[in-house]
């Protein structure tokens, strides 16, 4: 009788191991898709930034230009 008890104890620790296991797996991996939206999200913006950027730095070299020709 013990021995089978000491196997029935020795399941369900597995059982509850296992649980655990399976639910930080499950949690890494809905943060992975989080993660992916947010570098997503980010890649946009970086990519407007430097968009804007570049419109800037145009607009000032065009302005310098423009300022050294007819100035």
């Amino acid at each position: 009788m013990s021995g089978n008890l000491l196997l029935f104890i020795g399941v369900a620790a597995l059982a509850i191991y296992m649980g655990v296991h399976w639910e930080r797996a499950r949690r890494a991996v809905s943060d992975l898709r989080l993660s992916r939206r947010r570098v997503t999200g980010l890649r946009q913006v970086v990519a407007r930034e430097r968009g804007q950027v570049a419109m800037i730095w145009g607009a000032a070299a065009l302005a310098l230009f423009l300022a050294v020709r007819y100035g």
